[in-house]
């Protein structure tokens, strides 16, 4: 038989399955791009600023009560307090010194190499070409240098430079050299994709959002509509995706045209951002 609390648990089942779902296409991103620790660090501060923002929105004039906060966030009230000090001393976070450093361990172990006088020429400016292990400023030196997290080796480090270019490994010389020194772990392609795609990701979050908190008003609603089927053959999708992708491109000009058309001509203070999002998707 069940229990009074079955019903809330399999709602709470259900929101954790569909957050879930999304942070793993998120976090799919993310991997070899940012540290499980500093995505950690920024959704503390996150949740906690925007915590506190939705109950000031909510009692206009108050001020917000840590064990209010403790409340909604699960941390307790010590833990709230460093983050808000963090917060009000600090820099943005993508201006934050202290949060990027290690913002990636192997990004790290790039900007020792490239900034620490121990292993670049001062002359040239240029990193030096390293022993792997021996006597003065070795990779292995480099490596723990600029990682102190356990059982993380430079022989792991050493291979994964390897594996996608950075570095090049004369195991006979037992040298190393690094061999790009630009856009080494995030190119600039990679990077402009990345910002596009989380920026739609954030607008669609936003509209969600809205359309929740607006559940009783139809008429203040913003659109927000998908359209999929389960029954695509894998040897035709690539005809199915070039059909989809040319009528899109059509609706896209259109919805350009209607955007212009309503925005005022000229810039001013005070105007907001609005937009039509498009795309198209699969899943296995």
């Amino acid at each position: 038989m069940a229990g009074p609390g079955t019903s809330t648990r399999h709602d709470v089942g259900a929101l954790t399955h569909a957050v879930e779902n999304v942070f793993r296409k998120i976090i799919r991103l993310l991997i070899g791009r940012m540290s499980l620790k500093k995505l950690q660090e920024m959704i503390q501060i996150i949740f906690v600023e925007e915590t506190e923002a939705k109950l000031k929105r909510e009692s206009p004039g108050k001020s917000v009560a840590l064990g209010d906060i403790a409340l909604h966030t699960g941390f307790d009230t010590r833990t709230i307090k460093k983050i808000r000090t963090h917060i009000a001393v600090s820099d943005p976070l993508y201006q934050d010194s202290n949060f990027l450093d290690g913002f990636m361990p192997l990004f790290k172990v790039f900007d020792v190499w490239m900034n620490d006088g121990r292993f670049y020429d001062q002359e040239s400016g240029k990193p030096r070409q390293l022993k792997v292990e021996g006597e003065g400023a070795t990779f292995n030196i480099l490596v723990k240098s600029a990682i102190q997290a356990r059982g993380l080796t430079a022989r792991a480090v050493l291979k994964r430079l390897e594996d996608i270019g950075i570095v090049r490994h004369d195991a006979a010389a037992g040298t190393v050299v690094l061999q790009q020194e630009d856009n080494v772990f995030i190119s600039k392609n990679d990077l402009d994709l990345l910002d596009v795609g989380f920026t739609a990701l954030g607008n669609l979050a936003s509209t969600i959002n809205h359309n929740i908190q607006s559940n009783l008003n139809q008429d203040a609603r913003y659109f927000q509509r998908g359209s999929w089927n389960y029954h695509f053959d894998p040897d035709r999708i690539e005809e199915v995706r070039a059909v989809i992708h040319q009528y899109l491109t059509g609706v896209d000009n259109q919805s350009r045209e209607l955007i212009t058309s309503l925005a005022e001509p000229t810039s001013r203070e005070g105007q907001l951002t609005a937009g039509i999002g498009m795309f198209y998707f699969e899943e296995g």
